[in-house]
């Protein structure tokens, strides 16, 4: 929350949103869900237009690289415990729609991406499907974006999206 009991939304997640919103032509789009039984919340939850899927999606938007505490083992036991935490979360929600993790770094080092890459392995052996929308795919989906800011110049209410609307249409 931010002064005045107003909430003000992170550009990071913003953009997720966004590309949830204008690229997955998801309907519904809610940001900082606060988790009842637990402490925390998850960033951005997008329902995809069918009705079938959920995402759930932690945004880490650090620009110097991804850390949670000191060092990669550390971010790793702290993303774990998000995506548990979040899976909890979808299956007391969501008990019949598929459920899908991300998180979305635009940076992350080569060390935690190869952590990154065992989590997502670990919890597919368990039948959960995490994601880790990192580097170049982050880059790459941020794109698609951006081209679809280029063909839409009706206002949003996506402050992420907006920019990019502007930014695309300058002369």
């Amino acid at each position: 929350m931010s002064k005045g009991g107003s909430y003000e939304v992170d550009i990071g997640e913003s953009l997720v949103g966004s590309y949830f919103k204008y690229v997955e032509n998801c309907k519904i789009v809610v940001y900082n869900c606060q988790l009842e039984e637990e402490q925390g919340e998850i960033d951005v939850i997008a329902l995809d237009q069918a009705g079938e899927r959920v995402y759930l999606c932690e945004v880490a938007t650090h620009l110097r690289g991804m850390l949670y505490g000191n060092g990669n083992n550390a971010t790793l036991a702290r993303v774990e415990h998000k995506i548990r935490r979040a899976l909890r979360f979808a299956a007391q929600n969501f008990p019949e729609r598929k459920c899908i993790f991300m998180l979305w770094s635009p940076v992350v080092s080569r060390g935690l991406a190869g952590g990154f890459a065992r989590l997502a392995s670990s919890f597919a052996d368990q039948g959960a499907e995490v994601q880790f929308i990192i580097n170049k795919e982050y880059t790459a989906r941020i794109r698609r974006l951006m081209e679809v800011a280029r063909q839409n110049i009706k206002i949003t209410d996506e402050p992420a999206f907006r920019l990019l609307q502007i930014l695309e249409h300058l002369r």
